[in-house]
């Protein structure tokens, strides 16, 4: 997909299928990890608190309504959070 299905069915808030939300999704993959490693400094820490961030934004529905700056900030949100959480040990809220 080219990212254009994504778009036009947002827009008219039909709700995205798996695809389209994995798709979309996709786009914050390395920016949502390169937070989580900034913080950390640690490849597999980073990896797992990306992974769970990405995750936890999947689960939500509001996400895939926002504008392309405000998922971002949610993205780097998420990778902050969860990142904390790895290195404390505990689960994010």
């Amino acid at each position: 997909m080219n990212g254009l299905a994504v778009k036009n069915r947002n827009e008219t808030n039909i709700p995205l299928t798996f695809g389209e939300k994995t798709e979309l999704l996709k786009r914050y993959e390395v920016y949502c990890y390169q937070v989580a490693f900034y913080l950390l400094q640690q490849e597999a820490g980073a990896r797992l608190a990306a992974e769970e961030a990405l995750l936890a934004l999947y689960k939500l529905d509001g996400f895939f309504a926002l504008t392309e700056h405000e998922r971002k900030e949610k993205v780097k949100a998420a990778a902050i959070r969860h990142a904390l959480a790895v290195r404390s040990g505990r689960q994010p809220s």
